[in-house]
Formats: C-alpha cells, sequence, structure tokens
C-alpha cells in the first residue's frame, strides 16, 4: 500500500506527539496480564490527555482530520456519550472540531467551498495534506455516530445534518466509474482499496442513519472489492495494482461483512489468508492500521479466527502498551510496530488499538452484525 493506504487511514502521516521520550531511551511497559478493557481505560485517559485545546488530536495539522475522527470514534465504541460522563467534553470538543472542519461554499461560486478546488462540504483543515479521502471518511464516520445519539442541541444537531448531507454527496459524486475512490475528493480516475473501504463504510453508516444513499454506489463499491481479490485470498492495493497484504485484506473483509456477506466463497477465502497472516502478528505490515480492520473481520467470523485474535493478536497488543502519569495513562505508538513502514505516532496509533480492542462489546454499528 502506498503511505495514504496506511493513513487509518490512515490516515495520515502524524509527527510525534507532545511527550515524546529522546531517542534510545526505553519505554515503560504495562503489566503482561493487562485486562483488555483496563488497557482500553489507559488508553482513552491518554488521549483526553493529549487532545488539542480546538478538541482535535495529532501534532501540527499531518492527518489531523483523519486522526481526530478515530480518536472520536474510540471514545464511542467504550460506551462513553456526548451529554454523560468522565468524557463528555472530550467528545463534544472530539465532534464540534470535526463540524469545523466541513468546507463552506465559496459565496462568489457555491459549486466549491472557500479552499477551492475543494467542494462544499468537504472535511478538510489547512495545512492537512495527507487525510484526505481516508480522513473525509472517518470524519463521515464519526459525525454520523454524534448525530445518531440525538444528543445534540437543536442548532447543532440541524448544522450537522445539513454537513452529513453535503459529506455523503461527496463520497457519491467522487466515485470512479472502476466503483472504488481515490484520495481527493473528485470524480479522478485514480482508485485504490483502502480509501474505497473507508468511504463504504461511511456509507453503511449513513443508511443506518436514515440518509439517502444510492444503493448502485454501494453495490459498485463492493464489486471494486470483488475485482481486487487475488487466487490466494488476499485484497490487492487497487484493481490495477497486484500487491495485496493483509492489511488491506483485513480491511475489505470488514466493508464486504458491513453488507451482510459473511459467508461467501470470497469472505471465506480472505479470512483463511488473515488467519495464516497473523501467526506471527508482529510481523503483519501497516501495524496499527491493520490490527484495527483485523479486530472486526475476525471477530465477525468467531471460530478459529477469532480464537487466533485472543490467543495472539490481543496479548500482543496488550505488550506494546506504554504507561505513563503514574500508569494513569497509556499509548500505544504505531513507531512501535517494526512491520509499519510509514509509522504515524502516539495519538493515531492509542485511537486505533483502543478502537480494535473495543470490537468484541460491540457498542459500535459498525462493529455489529
Amino acid at each position: 500500500m502506498r503511505r495514504a493506504a496506511a493513513l487509518l487511514l490512515a490516515l495520515s502521516l502524524v509527527q510525534p506527539t507532545a511527550g515524546a521520550r529522546g531517542a534510545g531511551t526505553p519505554e515503560p511497559r504495562a503489566p503482561a496480564k493487562l485486562d483488555r478493557r483496563e488497557a482500553i481505560k489507559l488508553g482513552l485517559e491518554y488521549l483526553k490527555q493529549i487532545q488539542n485545546r480546538d478538541g482535535s488530536w495529532g501534532r501540527g495539522q499531518a492527518g489531523i482530520v483523519g486522526i481526530t475522527a478515530l480518536g472520536v470514534l474510540a471514545f464511542f465504541a467504550a460506551g462513553h456519550e456526548l451529554d454523560r460522563g468522565r468524557y463528555q467534553k472530550v467528545l463534544r470538543n472530539g465532534v464540534d472540531y470535526l463540524r469545523s472542519c466541513s468546507l463552506a461554499p465559496n459565496p462568489r461560486d457555491p459549486a466549491v467551498s472557500v479552499i477551492p478546488p475543494h467542494p462544499p462540504g468537504y472535511f478538510y483543515a489547512r495545512g492537512d495534506s495527507d487525510s484526505k479521502m481516508h480522513g473525509h471518511g472517518y470524519a463521515t464516520q464519526a459525525l454520523l455516530l454524534a448525530y445518531g445519539t440525538g444528543k445534540l442541541d437543536g442548532a447543532r444537531s440541524k448544522d450537522l445534518k445539513h454537513k452529513l448531507h453535503l459529506a455523503i454527496r461527496i463520497i457519491e459524486d467522487s466515485q470512479t466509474i472502476t466503483g472504488g475512490w481515490g484520495y481527493n475528493p473528485n470524480h479522478a480516475t485514480a482508485h485504490e482499496g483502502s480509501v474505497t473501504v473507508t468511504q463504504v463504510q461511511a456509507l453503511r453508516l449513513a443508511a443506518n442513519a436514515g440518509f439517502f444513499v444510492d444503493m448502485a454506489v454501494i453495490r459498485a463499491g463492493l464489486k471494486y472489492l470483488h475485482d481486487s481479490q487475488k487466487q490466494d485470498g488476499s485484497f490487492r492495493y487497487s484493481i490495477n495494482n497486484d500487491r495485496s497484504s493483509a492489511a488491506l485484506t483485513a480491511a475489505s473483509l470488514t466493508a464486504m461483512h458491513g453488507f451482510g456477506e459473511y459467508y461467501s466463497d470470497a469472505t471465506r477465502a480472505g479470512l483463511d489468508f488473515l488467519f495464516e497472516a497473523y501467526r506471527r502478528p508482529r510481523q503483519v505490515r501497516w501495524g496499527a492500521y491493520a490490527h484495527y480492520y483485523a479486530a472486526q473481520a475476525l471477530y465477525r467470523a468467531q471460530g478459529k479466527y477469532w480464537q487466533r485474535w485472543k490467543e495472539l493478536v490481543e496479548p500482543y497488543l496488550l505488550s506494546k502498551l506504554n504507561t505513563e502519569r503514574g500508569g494513569r495513562a497509556g499509548y500505544w505508538d504505531d513507531r512501535g510496530f517494526g512491520r509499519s513502514p510509514n509509522p504515524h505516532g502516539r495519538a493515531y496509533g492509542t485511537a486505533s488499538i483502543c478502537l480494535a480492542l473495543s470490537v468484541e462489546d460491540g457498542l459500535l454499528p459498525l462493529f455489529q452484525r
């Protein structure tokens, strides 16, 4: 996969977050037998402590839209709410930041936004050249979940509904003739699998939330994923690029499962490829991105597939948790996943692994069958 495929989206190359240690300094590790839910709590507390004043996550602007969306999703996945509990302010600030990223139309030409050539409703932050359509897809997912709670006040809810309508139309309008999506919000010719997965998942959530979604767009997106599968069960970077990976295989299976395709020959072949790839979790490339999607794919499959996650992958992820601040907070840095060619840092790593560990709780619609 290319850089953007790892962004999750990968979202976005991220700089080391505040508090990074000097090169060569060993990081403290959490106890080997740390409980899964306790690890999630430590991760969310860390995200709370490093959230930027404007509600975003990440250092600098690199990938800030996508990383912030993943942060919001992580809190929702752990059962936290917008109107109560320890993290309500964290969630609201994250949601408000993402809402603020929806580009307004240009008064002189409503067909483009105030930052041309981007279209109105595109989730974008100045200086963020990494999130692109990955970030747009994740932001759409996070805000659809926020809207679906019914816990935003009237003005926020009305504003968000309008922005989600625009976001959904951008996804539909930017689909290429192949059925896939590329990095930018236009009807270009470029397309690849990881972007396609984020858009298909966003459209699934939109349909569930009652927004009109053109099902022909979804069918074409799913066909694109089918056309990307190789004979060994893995999924290609794109239908024009034969390179495949466990990460893209996990992501593609997750999108297919999301629309009810659980027991086809294609999904079974993909699961078998993933099962073999996860014999050695530390050797899986693209780190946090791969583990986030593998958790979803293996959990839905259950049986020996989920057993592999529980016996090999989950203990591995728990062993990679770093604790600090007296053990009250912890983070995952995907620079610590040795097979990540383009690591993204602590905010991204922590949000992604918290999501992966939360899959079996089934609190996000994305994680449900």
